[in-house]
């Protein structure tokens, strides 16, 4: 049985209650709609009625009129009640239907019509479409208004799409507001048509996507095939940056559209669909390779600007972190693309990145006026929190890799002898018997400086002398006992340390094999390691030259190595000018081993440290250059070990200890390379016996 479409329910009522037949222009008239937008809502009658023994019938010269038996017209009054169109819940809703209403033809509508179909007055409706117009004209829009007419909307189609795909976004809830559906906007059959594709057809292809952008995606091609349905096509599109993936994806989706709805999809409207592929947010992979656009070096760019303005103390080891950079970067592929269109991704955090790590939060929307000044307009809560997760991975894990848990020592006090203690540690060790150590006291002036906290039977008076912290427990542990226990195990059991490596399940010989290689990387990096005199009045272009000559075998490697220092420089300065020390760092297909080297300015004669004069280096005194081949050449035996770490460990360690250590920050600065290569053999070696011990252990 057909569902009855609102506008068909009023059309009906009023034929079953005149019972004679109407003028297509009364009835439009009693509508307050056009001719042309009632023929439309009477597209599908027929079909919808044949089930209830009624028929409409157009009688020349007189109207149409409804047919039909008395006992069927009855019963057909009956369901129509049961029918009654939804009205809007509230203000948004409201909005939103009015919204559709305007956009939903190119006819004029008196207010009569909308105040009608809204379930609301004329002069609500006049104050709901002054808070429209300005909204509208904003994207693109324009709300006509002609007195003694009516009103109606005037813009491209692809403005007017855009405006009704975000308002369903949000205020009608990726269109699942129940009042969508009562009203069938979008229609049923296309809804559920487009989700059969999805099912059937688009589920390993869009396997990469997050399910909020799989949803979005859907929503935009509901939106797309009702617009085309009914006469009303994209006569352009721009084009998105993306390569051939993009397209060849489109046109996937759009031959599938094509054969689901019998329509024909131009190149425009595939070119669109291509567009809002771009928008869509990668899950866990990218088909795409943002690196091939030709924006990728202003992405990197933003990248790193937003870095420096998130925690100018911690960028420097942050734009070494290539996770952060290549998550950060390909999400802000797709995120261009929708903040510039000023469309909202859903809020699937719901506000939980600020209302659990505000500072994080606040530094990443301090990170986030980069965009804003380059856009001219704010970047949404929702967009923020996604952003401030990229954020919050990369620091977590580098809390995680620098933190290790050590077996804790606790000290059980019982002040009427240790005979409970003994069962009350057996309840212990029980549950927690490989985070602590446990040793028994009576109070009797034990010393209790090799403990990290203390367990005690009743609360200590004021004769009892101590700094550590105290636990006080029943005899038979309660919840909240083994709750304060654990919060005591987690507060001291964790301490700082540098990142171990974790094994892998690996063969013997697998581990053999990846410590020999990372053995031998680090003692080419060392056997390398060098100091070369520069001019102190060169520019960064003639370091940066300089540096290549001295790491590569050629004239053309030396060239690949220069053109990747320039490139990245060109995305963010090198010249670190808090710690005087020029930074250059890069990977490069001109070198195929990893190279480290210091270049110094030569001092002048009669002066002390020595540093570069142009006044780009900000006074620094000296420059470290840190190279690795593409991560494709390395090697995985190289390039890391099987739980993180290897080479590309080692090169953090060494810019670590630039912001770290003080003294190897002055033998750097000074170009003292005896000095420099001490430290380094300290702090290499101390890794290598960690990772040789993780990475061999069964």
């Amino acid at each position: 049985m057909g569902t009855f479409p609102p506008r068909l329910v009023r059309i009906l009522e009023l034929l079953l209650q005149k019972n004679v037949p109407i003028p297509a222009g009364e009835l439009a008239e009693e509508l307050g709609s056009s001719r042309r937008t009632l023929f439309r809502d009477l597209k599908n009658a027929e079909r919808i009625l044949a089930p209830h023994g009624c028929s409409l019938v157009s009688i020349q010269g007189k109207g149409l009129e409804l047919r039909g038996n008395d006992v069927d017209r009855q019963e057909l009054a009956t369901v129509l009640k049961q029918k009654k169109p939804s009205l809007p819940g509230n203000k948004r809703e409201r909005l939103l239907g009015l919204l559709i209403e305007l956009l939903n033809d190119n006819d004029v509508h008196k207010l009569f019509y909308f105040a009608h179909t809204l379930g609301t007055s004329e002069s609500t409706v006049s104050n709901d479409l002054d808070e429209l117009e300005p909204w509208l004209a904003r994207s693109g829009v324009k709300l006509i208004r002609r007195p003694g007419l009516g009103v109606c909307c005037s813009g491209s189609e692809e403005a007017i799409r855009s405006v009704l795909f975000r308002r369903m976004v949000h205020d009608g809830r990726m269109g699942t507001l129940l009042y969508l559906e009562d009203i069938g906007y979008p229609p049923p059959e296309i809804k559920s048509g487009v989700r059969l594709l999805f099912d059937v057809y688009f589920e390993q292809e869009l396997d990469w996507m997050t399910p909020d952008s799989r949803e979005l995606l859907l929503l935009f091609l509901v939106v797309g095939i009702e617009r085309i349905e009914k006469g009303r096509r994209l006569d352009q599109a721009n084009p998105p940056e993306g390569g051939a993936y993009l397209y060849k994806l489109s046109d996937f989706i759009a031959s599938k559209v094509e054969e689901r709805f019998s329509i024909v999809l131009t190149r425009a409207e595939r070119t669109a669909i291509a567009a809002q592929l771009k928008t869509c947010r990668a899950m866990l992979h990218n088909p795409f390779n943002p690196a091939e656009t030709h924006d990728y070096t202003y992405i990197m760019r933003l990248v790193h600007e937003m870095i420096d303005r998130f925690d100018p103390e911690l960028a420097p080891s942050l734009k070494l972190n290539e996770d952060l950079l290549n998550g950060l970067g390909l999400h802000l592929w797709a995120a261009l693309d929708r903040l510039e269109k000023q469309m909202e991704v859903p809020d699937t955090l719901c506000g939980e990145a600020a209302a659990k790590y505000p500072e994080l939060f606040k530094k990443t929307m301090r990170a986030l006026t980069v965009l804003e000044e380059r856009l001219g307009h704010p970047v949404p809560k929702s967009e923020a929190s996604l952003i401030a997760m990229h954020f919050y991975a990369v620091l977590f894990n580098m809390e995680a890799r620098n933190t290790s848990k050590r077996t804790l020592r606790v000290c059980i006090l019982c002040a009427g002898g240790i005979g409970v203690s003994y069962m009350l540690a057996s309840q212990i060790r029980q549950r927690y018997k490989s985070e602590l150590e446990i040793d028994l006291s009576d109070y009797t002036g034990d010393s209790f400086d090799g403990y990290d906290f203390l367990i005690s039977l009743i609360p200590p008076d004021r004769t009892f002398k101590t700094d550590k912290p105290v636990i006080v427990v029943n005899s038979f542990l309660t919840d909240e006992d083994h709750e304060n226990i654990r919060r005591a195990i987690d507060n001291y059991a964790f301490v700082k340390r540098a990142e171990p490596v974790a094994a892998e399940c690996m063969r013997l010989t697998e581990r053999i094999a990846c410590v020999a290689a990372l053995l031998s990387a680090v003692k080419a990096l060392l056997d390398g390691f060098t100091r070369i005199d520069v001019d102190p009045d060169c520019s960064f272009e003639d370091l940066a030259r300089a540096a290549s000559r001295a790491a590569a075998y050629n004239e053309d490697n030396a060239a690949l190595i220069a053109k990747a220092l320039l490139e990245r420089e060109a995305v963010s300065s090198q010249v670190l000018s808090r710690i005087s020390v020029v930074l250059l760092h890069a990977r490069s297909a001109g070198v195929e081993a990893p190279v480290l080297a210091l270049l110094v300015p030569a001092r002048r004669e009669n002066a002390g440290i020595g540093a570069f004069t142009q006044s780009y280096f900000c006074g620094a005194k000296s420059c470290m250059l840190m190279l690795l081949p593409p991560a494709r050449k390395t090697g995985c035996l190289v390039e890391t070990a099987p739980g993180g770490g290897g080479i590309t460990e080692i090169m953090g360690i060494i810019s670590g200890a630039l912001v770290e250590d003080d003294g190897f920050l002055a033998a750097v600065q000074q170009g003292d390379i005896e000095s420099v290569r001490a430290a380094l053999e300290i702090d290499i070696s101390e890794y290598l016996v960690r990772f040789c011990g993780e990475t061999l252990k069964n």
